[in-house]
């Protein structure tokens, strides 16, 4: 990196950010957002140190803007891309951009093809940059964060959460204002702080002496104390306030001992930006006061065009432009399209605009833009919408805004979706009937805006459209309409408050207004949304009779689509009954069912449902299979409210199987994507777990604490996994006793009268939270054993006796049998016996082991050796076994990156004085120093578990000899090798060969 011009009162921030890019010089990749109100500097401090970074190393720029309530997907990302292309030969673009021609959808620079599957927009886009950062180390910088597109958030959530060796950092300024509660960066920034990368930078205003040094550097020497307390008194130590105060003084040709601070302070940066402005020529206010208009960066021809139309001189535009540029208020962006140097500028002389004049012109923009379509109309119909909005054509606003959610909702955007639809709810009053449609029209629209503000995760605001659409109807007139817009209702305001009831007055409303139509699909409808409600309420005989009834009316109705909501309704609440196999067939004739009338929604709740039956069933790895391939049906399809289930259910049996780099490939993927809260927090619950158990305690913490902040802690579809979820943060937290309040707090007694309600499906979930507790009082005892600590001791024994005394059943017993089951009863006894300081532990844990590995769970059985070695090395066992069970312990640890279980394997293994070193595998390309030549492939094998510590009883079992022909070939060994002892012969092959593979 080139030494770095020191900037006043920023030299911490500086130098935080060099350090942080020199980093990703070396392979370190980092996210830094720097903070601050408008002017403060933050674009300025992050201009000046990626100049500082030297030419090995490219920059690429994009910049977000407001404009409306305009949005288009991937808008400032795309300009980035598109700058850098204009600089990247022919090769190096053809390089980064091979395999990737479905970013043509989003721009023709990147290829030609339109994406059939919007969802691999974002991992092609991932490549892209990725690809790009293998060129040459690079930066990527967003301006003016607050004003991002969800879409672009969600590309640097996938391109964050991705973080590993690139040389790839992403920086991004952010105003603290302009963020209201809707804006999607709040909860945006709230997942990124709890990614290890991720860093933010606050800039605060400059105080007296950091202000003096800003206009000493301005100025070129030294100023005076006294005028530099004015200045700071007047701008209050905003540096763009004070650079304006400055050059103004400075351009009045006065001596700098006559400079006077003007009197009347500025009350806004708005109005000391325009001060700059009124230095123009009055063609050039003109001009950029029509740029300010466009709202965005636009490209030269279109901003000649406007002007054209508006009876600008053509002839001087460049003239007018460079005059503009050279005053420092427009700035050429990178891709050649024209913008303001500080985009507030944008903002108050379009505000400044008289409403008849900022109507012309925003008018002819929509005129220009219109005449410009080209093959794709769809990626300017949002400016095109809020162009004709400003220009009072509310028709045509209307009618652009309908195009521009069509457009979001192909690239699978919901948020942007659900700001068009809304911007036509808005018009649909002022537009002309033979546009909006009928009342039944705008129904429809806030419907359909409800739907997307849901999937955007909005859940207020999709309330807020829907309770419309109800306003509007009239039950007595339309009651099936009506009970409809009420089951939809229902869904949306039980994830709202959850945990309380979930039969709201709105499900049997719903069901009340379909009496008169027996037989109609909202009847099925209505009945099949009480009986979920009913489900979460315990009420499972009412839900079971709904559930039925609903089925039948549906067959009878004729509709694919009712008859697959209500089959799935039915599977959700036969699930509960512990009706497992009968949900499983409700859950494939749903999918069927729903794949044959193209209803994306239902097949993904289908795949839900069928999923847990499998897991039920114990068929772990067929239920992660199809939960993986429902997800990714669900993405592509365009339900991802069941998609991001479907996700975390695909995670969990991942995590359960070993596979945690997929697991965590998967969690990357789902996280970075738009969720809703409910999802979210389930994916967030099996990442806090995958953490812990690969060591990141704090990213972990941040999980759980992220989880917390979605839900509620004892949401009941959630329940269960967040007990397991914060019992394993607390233990490896060191806090035991806190993990036993958690999960005791969290056991529900439903259970006492399942023969009444036939609610099983707490009885399943209550014995699995005796697990996470069972071992809570384990290492509550343990810790205080070994400390002494008596009353800590019989407090955890006690606490574990006394739930298990009071249960109401056989633990593990009130279920079907399968190996996942067997594993968890297996562990349970082994952490009672722990607990309880048990002579039986040992063999606990060696039946702990052999189940864990019949349910093919690594992770469990290499802790299940861990335990077994340990039990046995207490009991004063020095059997050879404990250095079986520690090496399959270790061999398991290394490969899934179980840091936590690798650390206290070495530490049992070194009081042990067991080594884990695995002798090196010889292959055919393995090159034989001249030393060890004379060796046969056998003795080389047996060198090998020299090298590696084993003893000769140890070699021979591994290898299935005698200890006598293993003695035999140590002899051979060392008469070959010249060396005397078997430490001598190991010592040379290790000198010689390298250190073994461990």
């Amino acid at each position: 990196m080139e030494p770095l011009s020191r900037l006043a009162g920023r030299a911490a921030e500086q130098e935080l950010l060099a350090s942080a890019l020199g980093r990703t010089v070396s392979g370190e990749p980092c996210a830094v957002v720097v903070q601050g109100e408008a002017g403060v500097g933050k674009t300025w401090l992050v201009r000046q140190v990626c100049e500082g970074l030297g030419g090995d190393v490219q920059v690429l720029w994009g910049a977000c803007v407001h404009f409306g309530q305009a949005t288009v997907p991937f808008a400032p990302v795309i300009g980035a891309l598109n700058a850098w292309l204009m600089h990247a030969d022919a090769t190096t673009r053809q390089e980064v951009l091979a395999g990737a021609d479905e970013l043509g959808s989003l721009s023709p620079a990147l290829g030609n093809s339109r994406s059939d599957d919007p969802g691999r927009l974002l991992p092609l886009l991932d490549l892209v940059f990725n690809r790009i950062a293998q060129v040459a180390p690079t930066v990527l910088v967003l301006d003016d964060l607050q004003w991002a597109d969800r879409t672009s958030l969600d590309v640097l959530a996938y391109l964050i959460s991705g973080f590993g060796g690139q040389r790839l950092a992403l920086l991004a300024t952010c105003r603290d204002e302009h963020r209201d509660e809707g804006n999607p960066l709040h909860g945006w920034l709230a997942d990124m702080r709890r990614t290890p990368a991720f860093t933010e930078v606050h800039l605060d205003r400059l105080d007296l002496a950091a202000t003096e040094a800003q206009i000493a550097g301005l100025l070129g020497h030294a100023v005076d104390i006294e005028l530099a307390a004015r200045v700071h008194d007047r701008s209050s130590g905003n540096p763009y306030l004070t650079e304006l105060l400055i050059r103004d003084m400075a351009g009045r040709g006065r001596l700098e001992s006559e400079w006077v601070v003007p009197a009347a302070t500025p009350t806004a940066l708005g109005e000391a930006l325009l001060s700059n402005w009124h230095g123009l020529s009055a063609a050039a206010r003109q001009i950029t006061r029509v740029l300010a208009a466009a709202g965005r960066p636009i490209e030269f021809g279109i901003l000649t065009d406007v002007l054209a139309a508006r009876g600008v001189e053509i002839a001087d535009l460049s003239g007018y432009v460079r005059e503009a540029r050279d005053q420092g208020v427009v700035s050429p962006e990178d891709d050649g399209r024209l913008w303001f140097r500080h985009p507030l500028l944008a903002e108050v002389l379009e505000s400044a605009m008289a409403p008849d004049e900022a109507a012309r012109v925003h008018a002819t923009y929509a005129e220009v833009l219109g005449s410009r379509l080209g093959d794709n109309p769809q990626r300017a119909a949002a400016d095109l919408a809020v162009h004709n909005a400003f220009a009072g054509r509310t028709d045509e606003s209307y009618r652009w805004s309908l195009a521009a959610a069509d457009y979001a909702q192909s690239l699978h955007a919901p948020a942007e979706e659900a700001t068009n639809l809304e911007r036509a709810c808005t018009l649909w009053d002022k537009s002309s009937p033979n546009v909006r449609g009928s009342i039944t029209s705008r129904i429809d629209l806030l419907f359909r805006a409800s739907q997307a503000c849901d999937r955007a995760g909005r859940v207020n605001a999709a309330i807020d459209c829907l309770d419309q659409a109800v306003r509007l109807v009239n039950p007595e007139r339309d009651p099936l309409l009506a009970s409809t817009l009420l089951c939809s209702m229902r869904e949306l305001k039980w994830q709202q408050a959850a945990p309380g009831n979930a039969v709201l007055p709105e499900s049997v409303q719903a069901v009340q207004l379909t009496q008169r139509f027996p037989h109609s699909p909202q009847r099925a409808r209505a009945l099949a949304g009480l009986a979920d409600a009913e489900k979460w309420d315990d009420l499972l005989p009412d839900a079971a009779m709904h559930a039925d009834e609903a089925v039948q009316i549906a067959r009878k109705s004729g509709s694919k689509a009712t008859l697959a909501g209500t089959l799935n309704a039915r599977a959700s609440v036969r699930l509960h009954r512990d009706e497992v196999e009968a949900s499983m067939a409700d859950a494939e004739e749903a999918d069927r069912l729903a794949r044959s009338c193209g209803d994306s929604a239902q097949q993904a709740a289908a795949a839900n449902w069928r999923v847990i039956c499998l897991s039920e069933l114990g068929s772990t790895t067929e239920a992660t299979t199809a939960a993986l391939d429902g997800f990714d049906a669900a993405v592509r399809n365009g339900s991802p409210h069941w998609g991001y289930f479907l996700a975390a259910l695909a995670a969990e049996g991942l995590l359960h199987s070993g596979r945690w780099q997929e697991c965590q490939d998967l969690l990357r993927d789902a996280l970075s994507r738009h969720r809703g809260p409910i999802p979210a927090a389930g994916l967030r619950m099996v990442a806090a777990r995958l953490a812990v158990r690969s060591g990141n305690l704090t990213a972990a913490r941040q999980h759980l604490g992220r989880a917390l902040e979605l839900i509620p802690g004892d949401y009941p579809g959630l329940r269960m996994r967040m007990a397991l979820a914060g019992a394993e943060v607390f233990v490896a937290s060191g806090q035991p006793l806190q993990a036993l309040e958690w999960v005791t707090s969290r056991i529900t007694h439903h259970d006492r009268t399942a023969t009444g309600t036939g609610n099983l499906r707490a009885v399943k979930y209550n014995d699995q939270l005796l697990l996470p507790l069972a071992n809570a009082a384990a290492e509550l005892a343990v810790a205080r054993r070994d400390a002494g600590a008596t009353p800590d001791v019989a407090r955890a024994e006690s606490v574990l006796a006394d739930m298990i005394a009071r249960w109401p059943h056989e633990p593990f017993a009130a279920t079907r049998a399968t190996t996942t089951q067997a594993m968890r009863r297996a562990l349970f006894a082994a952490e009672v016996a722990r607990c309880k300081n048990d002579p039986s532990q040992a063999e606990r844990w060696q039946s702990a082991i052999e189940k864990c590995d019949a349910a093919g769970a690594p992770w469990n059985t290499a802790v299940a050796q861990l335990r077994r070695a340990n039990a046995l090395l207490a009991a004063g066992t020095t059997s050879p076994d404990v250095a079986d069970l520690l090496r399959g312990a270790h061999r398991q640890a290394v490969a899934l990156g179980a840091q936590p279980l690798l650390r206290e394997v070495d530490a049992l293994a070194r009081m042990a004085r067991v080594t884990l070193l695995e002798p090196a595998k010889a292959t055919d390309s393995t090159p034989t120093p001249p030393a060890l030549a004379s060796l046969t492939a056998r003795e080389r094998e047996i060198l090998s578990f020299l090298v590696a510590g084993r003893s000769n009883g140890e070699i021979a079992k591994d290898l299935v000899i005698s200890d006598k022909t293993v003695s035999v070939h140590v002899s051979n060994i060392l008469r070959k090798t010249g060396t005397s002892t078997r430490v001598e012969a190991a010592a040379l092959a290790e000198r010689l060969t390298g250190h073994p593979e461990s």
